[in-house]
């Protein structure tokens, strides 16, 4: 069971929490090296996959799975 992940909706002025898909999350964790979740690097990659920034999230999801599947993409920052 994993405690699901709330953050706020960029496109309303309420600051409404929005839920984050588990994939997204892991992927976020994965990729942003477990940066703090409250990291602007964080939240930037959320938003990134969740379709706030016009890619849109079929798109997104494809990038996600082929991070996963393939094991010779990882990044890393110095």
């Amino acid at each position: 069971m994993t405690i699901p992940f709330f953050i706020e909706d960029p496109t309303t002025y309420s600051r409404d929490q929005v839920r984050v898909p588990y994939d997204i999350v892991q992927y976020c964790d994965d990729y942003t090296l477990a940066e703090d979740r409250k990291d602007l690097r964080y939240i930037d990659c959320v938003w990134m996959h969740m379709g706030y920034y016009g890619t849109p999230p079929d798109v997104m999801k494809a990038v996600r799975e082929e991070y996963f599947n393939s094991p010779s993409i990882r990044p890393i920052f110095e």
